[in-house]
């Protein structure tokens, strides 16, 4: 592995953005090809119904009449991201790990999104980012650790940031969106997924900040948001791997 990898990293995520910005996005979204592909998506990950109870079996039984009326939902402004349905599920250490579980409607909608938004964010991306990512994969991360350590890099910080997509600033996570897109069609969506609420126990709490665990696109948010930590690292000269909010931070020993 060359020395000056952290630098080639930075320097490939440098040249995205001075790309042009993306200021109509839309209409390839609410495309009809662009939602079959996306209930295509969804179906193919599974999954369970949402808050208004509708299974991808319901949905799928009246497949090309519900794309359609989705789509001039999307396409006259009167869509509406319904709240993400909460349920937790048990984590190897006894706790518990929240999870909000979209409609199916949202999750089409948020995989049409995604599949736009995801190329232009990933000439962005560093090399560095490994997770929820095409192509990109744990065990690859592993194999990057270990080139750094074999480098010299063994000075090692394993560190994960607490509550991670439960913190989210929504503001901030815009700004960010902003930097390489700027439809406000699209923005707006993005802004409904994040608070359009959590209905636990038959009461919708409000969502002022984070990206529910559950929700399609919210593995690409986590990513846009923690690029510029990516940056900082690489900047001031560690290697790092980062898995969504895992990362390992690796810097060489000074000589004597």
């Amino acid at each position: 592995m060359s020395e000056s990898k952290g630098k080639q990293d930075l320097r490939a995520g440098g040249e995205s953005t001075k790309k042009r910005k993306w200021y109509s996005l839309m209409d390839k979204i609410w495309s009809l090809p662009n939602l079959e592909q996306a209930f295509k998506e969804v179906k193919k990950n599974r999954g369970s119904h949402g808050v208004d109870k509708v299974t991808i079996k319901d949905f799928e039984s009246k497949l090309e009449h519900n794309l359609r009326v989705l789509q001039q939902s999307l396409k006259d402004r009167t869509y509406r991201s319904r709240p993400v349905r909460r349920v937790y599920i048990p984590k190897a250490d006894g706790t518990q790990r929240p999870l909000g579980i979209p409609t199916v409607q949202d999750r089409i909608v948020q995989s049409a999104v995604k599949q736009k938004l995801e190329p232009i964010f990933e000439r962005k991306f560093l090399e560095c980012s490994y997770g929820f990512r095409p192509d990109k994969s744990a065990h690859m991360a592993i194999e990057n650790i270990r080139e750094d350590l074999m480098d010299g890099y063994t000075y090692v910080i394993d560190a994960d940031i607490k509550s991670y997509f439960d913190t989210i600033s929504h503001e901030r996570l815009i700004q960010l969106i902003r930097e390489e897109m700027v439809d406000g069609s699209v923005l707006a969506l993005l802004k409904q997924f994040l608070t359009s609420g959590i209905m636990e126990g038959g009461i919708v709490h409000e969502s002022k900040h984070g990206s529910p665990q559950g929700g399609v696109i919210s593995p690409l948010l986590a990513n846009i948001y923690l690029h510029p930590l990516d940056e900082l690292m690489i900047t001031r000269g560690h290697r790092l791997t980062r898995y969504a909010d895992d990362c390992v931070p690796r810097k060489q020993p000074k000589c004597a």
